[in-house]
């Protein structure tokens, strides 16, 4: 049997993307329903990448209801977030799953899935060099050593240009046109072009975006701060929410 999947017409996903806005509606009004009972100091950790696309709507969202809890945001690499976090330094954190990488007592949750893309400046032949110029996090993060084995398995030559722990530092080469860079797909970067086969880049996997809790139950603020961030992220993620206009 050939089973087909339905699709939304375009009166259907009008209706969805105003019922997603109610669902947001009656959770706000819920919380602020209970912000008076919530206070306190919430660490977050999380990526940079992470911070400057995927949370700024969702700690709005967050502070607008709990006026009272004082979020701090600890922007690290996934390694060095789980250390803060065993150390007792981060209470939530967003991170990019990597089986290797993890607090111990760490509770996880499995968020969704993003594939990696290679980016380049529009009209850019960074490219089309060999060896190709690549600008990468440091060593240990996977967006890295996904990209490099992708090159290695495709026999490209490759040497890197530039290395960050700073998001908007790889970006602001990859606009230099010095070299390319590799980001989630849902990031899309004003005068970067997603590159692909067709410009002789080797296709990417998907990464999986996963949230740690340090302990559930302790923190009233951290629950809900958690909750906040599964409920955005369980989601596909608007293309809107997420681009960066980089002068």
């Amino acid at each position: 049997m050939n089973l087909r999947r339905p699709k939304l017409t375009s009166h259907g996903e009008t209706l969805l993307s105003y019922a997603r806005k109610l669902l947001d509606l009656d959770n706000e009004a819920r919380a602020h329903l209970r912000s008076d009972v919530v206070s306190g100091r919430v660490v977050l950790g999380c990526p940079d990448l992470y911070a400057a696309f995927l949370l700024p709507r969702i700690l709005a969202r967050y502070q607008a209801a709990y006026p009272d809890v004082e979020v701090t945001v600890h922007c690290a690499l996934s390694r060095r977030v789980a250390e803060a976090m065993e150390n007792d330094g981060v209470d939530v954190a967003l991170v990019t799953h990597n089986p290797d990488v993890r607090p111990h007592l760490a509770n996880v949750t499995r968020l969704r899935r993003e594939k990696l893309v290679w980016l380049g400046a529009e009209g850019g032949s960074a490219h089309l060099r060999n060896p190709l110029s690549v600008a990468m996090l440091p060593d240990g993060n996977l967006y890295r050593t996904l990209a490099l084995a992708a090159l290695d398995a495709q026999a490209r030559e490759w040497r890197i240009a530039c290395v960050s722990e700073s998001i908007a530092g790889l970006q602001a080469i990859a606009l230099s046109d010095a070299a390319v860079i590799v980001l989630a797909q849902s990031v899309d970067v004003r005068g970067l072009l997603q590159l692909d086969q067709s410009h002789g880049l080797p296709p990417l996997p998907e990464v999986e975006l996963a949230l740690w809790q340090r302990q559930r139950g302790w923190s009233t603020a951290a629950d809900h701060l958690a909750s906040y961030i599964v409920g955005e992220l369980k989601r596909p993620l608007e293309r809107a929410e997420c681009v960066a206009d980089i002068p």
